[in-house]
């Protein structure tokens, strides 16, 4: 039996993160299946196994599953494994048809009786209703997950739980490396939470880690954390950048916070981030018109729709920019 993860592992002091743990505490004490929501780099799977471990069902299998690999051979080997516990269906929004039709099968199980015994979890880093909406994903699916729902939260939206989370994986880093003691200077921690995190916690944690490897005992100063963190502004005036020129700059940046790293699915990575805004500037340009938007960006009307539910674009923006 695996010693149960107490729900502070999800570390944090702000009243978001205090919510997570309660809302995780109160979802262990059902069977029924749970939508984990959130941005990616935010610690779902993280949740998903707190959540597990705190469970009836703790002896057994906390299992997990790539919505890209379920398939029907796949499922009922990873079944096999989780009896008894918990199968994690990981981006339930990227499921194919056929394997759609599978996951309802799955999901209808408590009802119907006679299949296997395995609760389960499913994560998403989109909206689940807009996929509906979009005709990608089978409505049964969104209803019977969406009954219990627990968001965790980006990490820009509760910048307090920087330096707690940033002493944790310091220490981390510490024990696997065997890195002599550091501690974070003011100015450096205050540097670090300035900054939006866009990777979210998984972005911090691989921050933390290089900072460790680089940094001069005893202490992480500010120059360590603006080498390894992206430039606030770019060398040149970005109204003298032609477009080209300021992505090419954001992209040298993005690459250079990556050296180091391995990195993979990076086409999709960077279409992703700049699919989104730019839907969403033409959807605000046009005032919310889709059919407009869709002439504007040379894409048929359904294309359109999928991105807008893929992406999880914000339609709030059509009235006008957010402040």
């Amino acid at each position: 039996m695996q010693s149960a993860l107490p729900c502070e592992t999800l570390l944090g002091d702000s009243p978001a993160a205090k919510s997570l743990r309660d809302q995780v505490a109160a979802a262990s004490a059902t069977d029924c299946p749970v939508l984990i929501e959130g941005e990616r780099g935010t610690g779902r799977e993280l949740v998903a196994r707190v959540l597990h471990s705190r469970s009836a069902r703790s002896r057994a299998r906390f299992v997990r599953i790539d919505s890209e690999f379920f398939e029907r051979a796949r499922l009922e080997e990873k079944l096999r494994r989780a009896e008894g516990g918990t199968l994690l269906v990981k981006e339930v929004a990227h499921l194919r048809p056929d394997p759609q039709r599978h996951m309802v099968s799955l999901l209808q199980v408590p009802q119907r009786g006679g299949g296997p015994n395995v609760r389960v979890l499913a994560s998403t880093g989109v909206d689940l209703a807009r996929a509906v909406d979009a005709g990608l994903l089978d409505a049964e699916i969104y209803h019977r997950l969406g009954a219990l729902r627990i968001w965790v939260p980006p990490l820009r939206s509760r910048p307090e739980d920087i330096p707690p989370l940033a002493e944790h994986f310091l220490r981390e880093t510490r024990s696997e490396l065997g890195c002599q003691p550091l501690r974070i200077a003011p100015r450096a921690m205050d540097k670090m939470m300035l900054y939006s995190w866009p990777g979210n916690v998984a972005e911090l944690r691989d921050v933390v880690r290089r900072l460790g490897m680089r940094a001069r005992p005893p202490i992480i100063e500010l120059g360590d954390v603006e080498a390894v963190l992206p430039p606030v502004q770019e060398r040149v005036p970005l109204e003298q950048m032609s477009f080209e020129d300021m992505v090419r700059s954001k992209l040298r940046a993005f690459l250079q916070r990556m050296e180091g790293y391995p990195i993979k699915d990076l086409y999709d990575e960077v279409i992703g981030r700049v699919e989104k805004p730019l839907i969403e500037e033409v959807l605000q340009r046009t005032g919310g018109n889709q059919v407009r938007a869709a002439e504007m960006l040379g894409l048929n009307r359904n294309t359109l729709r999928k991105k807008i539910a893929l992406r999880d674009v914000d339609l709030g923006r059509q009235g006008g920019r957010r402040r």
